[in-house]
């Protein structure tokens, strides 16, 4: 890896305009990237085009990001909707360090392909692809609502450690917190901005009580039942969330690896609003965090990103 790099832009203008807001962020310098999303459309909350992260709009953030360098092979960068799941089964059969092969694969899928016949079967094939993905050392990173479950999703909730479920409630008032709860993980912490403290514990998953880092998202969708699925293990809790619905403990983002895996998981629930999930500032930083650590995992890269060793200091 080579020494870290700083990119500093221009703020962008008011109002959401993509190609300025995603030249915001920032990223260490890194080798060039292939990265493969699966994405589809759900509106719960009837938000307009101009707020609702759609489909296609992933891709198209990253292209217009500077700081990540995708390679320049063809296909480096593609997004496929969930009802051509079967199209990101073949592509994720080949290893990562195959030059045709995906570093990371961003799962943005509310939902399995509902489009024709065996649409699980589909759902199944591609699942079983994500965990060899994941054995040969490929990262995976759920954003928003690709931790939701719905029909059929069991077997990738399962993979993924978690899931979420039942009403989502939209607040435009108070939105919610996100608090980082390590002291340092790259994911959490580069260059994401955190105004303040709040008090904070989860000790269900091994969180003591303290004073963390936090910024605010609003509005934002809260999921007050976003909880690991039985028998999870490797889990190492990013981001929890403390409003009210369900209680104060709420996990938000965590990272997780385990035997046989040389890959790892990144899961981040907040995004699914437009504005912060690809405009400038902490939730798109922490989605390029994701991207980069997951795509060096395999390789030991990620030990030495931003001079922490380990990527964690606790």
């Amino acid at each position: 890896m080579n020494a870290p790099r700083h990119l500093l832009l221009p703020a962008v203008l008011s109002g959401w305009l993509l190609a300025c807001a995603a030249s915001a962020q920032t990223l260490p310098a890194h080798a060039p990237l292939r990265i493969l999303i699966v994405s589809d459309e759900v509106n719960p909350h009837a938000l307009p085009p101009g707020q609702l992260t759609q489909p296609g709009e992933l891709s198209a953030a990253m292209d217009n990001t500077p700081a990540l360098n995708i390679d320049a092979l063809p296909e480096s960068l593609l997004e496929l909707p969930t009802n051509a799941i079967e199209q990101a089964t073949s592509r994720l059969q080949l290893p990562p360090a195959d030059p045709a092969g995906y570093d990371v694969l961003i799962y943005f899928a509310h939902r399995v392909p509902d489009n024709g016949m065996d649409d699980q079967v589909r759902q199944e094939a591609f699942v079983a692809a994500v965990s060899q993905f994941l054995i040969a050392g490929g990262g995976v990173v759920s954003f928003h609502h690709g931790i939701y479950e719905t029909a059929g999703k069991a077997s990738m909730q399962d993979l993924l450690g978690a899931q979420a479920t039942g009403a989502v409630p939209w607040n435009t008032t108070t939105g919610q917190n996100v608090i980082a709860l390590s002291s340092y993980h790259f994911v959490s912490h580069h260059a994401v901005l955190y105004p303040g403290r709040v008090a904070y514990a989860d000790p269900g998953i091994g969180v003591a009580t303290g004073d963390y880092l936090a910024f605010n998202n609003t509005p934002d969708e809260r999921y007050p039942n976003l909880a690991l699925r039985a028998g999870t293990s490797g889990i190492e809790a990013l981001f929890g969330s403390d409003y009210s619905e369900g209680g104060s403990a709420h996990l938000l983002g965590y990272a997780r690896s385990q035997a046989p895996w040389q890959g790892v998981v990144v899961v981040y629930q907040p995004g699914e609003y437009e504005p912060n999930a690809l405009g400038p500032g902490n939730n798109y930083q922490i989605l390029l965090n994701a991207i980069l650590f997951a795509a060096n995992y395999r390789t030991g890269d990620w030990l030495f990103i931003d001079g922490f060793e380990g990527g964690s200091l606790e």
